[in-house]
């Protein structure tokens, strides 16, 4: 049994809690909730940044860093994993990060009432709002049907984070095929299971 240290608010942990469903390895392993904040003593033995997720494996210990831990449990699901993650679903997952990133940027501003430092907020919300306008015109090659790429996971996963925290406000609007993908997909048991709460 491996063991993931995750939080139902991270959007990164949640990205691994969908693919280990698409993949059907939910069994496999065990989630602890884990509060960074807190720096609990098993976190920080695990990866000393005190950032999660962090995949606790049997056969190459603790693996910090949601791509390095999607990456492993694909090549663990083995030949034929449902998943797709090729280079353009790897640039896709990239893309999406990024966005996060700057999403959660914004979210702690608000969250620890920082002051100053407008001007880079501001490029964060640009980055989010250009990931989202790139996404819209790419919208149209993402699969509807069938079990959704690794950087298909991540786009959802971004939507659902954005409209759960509302960093740069109404991410759909101007977006119609965005949300039309995000629609379609989000209802697989894999996301339903897995909404994100404070």
């Amino acid at each position: 049994m491996m063991t993931l240290y995750s939080v139902r608010i991270s959007p990164f942990g949640r990205k691994i809690k969908v693919l280990l469903q698409e993949l059907g390895m939910e069994d496999q392993v065990e989630v602890q909730p884990t509060q960074t904040l807190e720096d609990p003593d098993f976190l920080l033995a695990a990866n000393p940044l005190g950032k999660i997720p962090v995949l606790q494996t049997p056969d190459h210990g603790d693996i910090a860093n949601s791509p390095l831990i999607a990456r492993y449990l694909i090549e663990r699901a083995g030949p034929g994993a449902a998943v797709k993650a090729d280079w353009e679903a790897l640039k896709l997952e990239a893309l999406c990060d990024g966005a996060l990133e700057a999403a959660l940027n914004l979210v702690y501003r608000k969250r620890f009432k920082m002051s100053g430092g407008d001007a880079y907020f501001q490029r964060q919300a640009d980055k989010v709002n250009r990931t989202l306008d790139r996404l819209e015109v790419m919208a149209s090659s993402f699969a509807t049907e069938g079990t959704p790429s690794l950087g298909e996971i991540q786009v959802v996963v971004l939507a659902e984070y954005l409209a759960f925290r509302e960093p740069v406000g109404d991410w759909r609007v101007g977006r119609p095929a965005l949300s039309g993908f995000v629609d379609a997909v989000s209802g697989r048991p894999s996301f339903q299971a897995t909404q994100p709460a404070d």
